[in-house]
């Protein structure tokens, strides 16, 4: 596999646990992924670019303020419509990995970014550069065959269901780029971002009946788009517990433009309970489990 980033762990990263941010694993990804594709060539001309239309994250070991990272990865297989890539970021002092991932890449052409081909000679380029998948690198819980928009629930559904978690809003200037299209790699943003329905609050932090202080430590998560919001797309998400387990939930999140009931993208995130002291897993309270399993909607799976 080919050395494609490098970058270190700055305290700006860091989230309410003490390590970087999830999303940032994913920001990380997607510059490796660029990476490659300038390298071999792909989407290079000014008609064709590629983006990321969906990411598997396997996450491995957290990483720290002034961890020095690299991402590493290789193509997996190249077909017209997408290609595709498997990376490894690890610190780059002890090797140890961090996370792993797959990644879809997609060619789009002209102004509007409508879908376009990879070309005979880049799909060529790309498949003489192939890797495949160590076992280190294989899902979990969370297959990055499937296709998530596919199954889908509708606008119309998820407000029967009183699944919103976010308040509608619109998307701003200054969260896309200069040609007003919101950046790929972060999904998890458009998700989050937002002022949060009364009673639907993320809270961070439990208190375990013995008095710990438990978080939520992300295991595995895939994103995907149906297609890139704008600036000024009117959008909302919506949640719903897919699986809740001993130490462990599964929880599918879905981002609608609402004045077209069209689906943008989806993130699903398999969440582990984390004793923020002891800095492992835990299993999780049973009141908070009872709450949890009240949400559960496992049809839209």
């Amino acid at each position: 596999m080919e050395r494609l980033h490098t970058s270190t762990v700055t305290q700006d990263q860091i989230d309410h646990l003490g390590h970087m941010n999830v999303r940032f694993y994913t920001v990380l990804a997607c510059a490796g992924a660029g990476e490659l594709a300038a390298r071999l060539g792909v989407g290079a001309g000014e008609a064709t670019r590629t983006w990321v239309r969906d990411i598997y994250v396997r996450h491995h070991r957290e990483q720290l303020v002034g961890a020095p990272l690299e991402v590493r990865g290789g193509v997996l297989d190249a077909r017209p419509d997408r290609l595709r890539v498997y990376e490894e970021l690890a610190n780059a002092d002890t090797g140890v990995l961090a996370a792993t991932f797959v990644l879809g890449l997609a060619a789009v052409a002209g102004e509007d970014r409508s879908p376009a081909s990879l070309s005979a000679e880049d799909m060529e380029c790309a498949r003489a550069r192939s890797v495949g998948i160590p076992e280190h690198g294989r899902s979990r819980s969370i297959s990055f065959e499937d296709d998530p928009a596919a199954g889908a629930p509708t606008l119309e559904e998820l407000l029967a269901r009183d699944l919103a978690r976010q308040e509608a809003r619109v998307v701003q200037a200054d969260e896309c780029d200069e040609d007003g299209w919101y950046p790929s790699d972060t999904m998890m943003a458009l998700v989050w971002r937002g002022t949060p329905l009364a009673g639907r609050e993320h809270q961070p932090f439990h208190q375990t009946p013995d008095g710990r202080t438990m978080g939520w430590a992300t295991m595995e998560t895939r994103a995907f788009w149906s297609r890139l919001p704008r600036v000024g797309d009117r959008v909302q998400s919506f949640a719903a517990e897919l699986g809740v387990g001993a130490k462990t939930t599964t929880t599918r999140h879905w981002v609608y433009d609402l004045d077209r009931a069209e689906l943008v993208g989806g993130f699903t995130v398999v969440n582990l309970a984390f004793d923020v002291e002891a800095r492992r897993g835990i299993e999780i309270p049973e009141e908070l489990r009872e709450t949890l399993r009240a949400r559960l909607q496992p049809d839209l799976a």
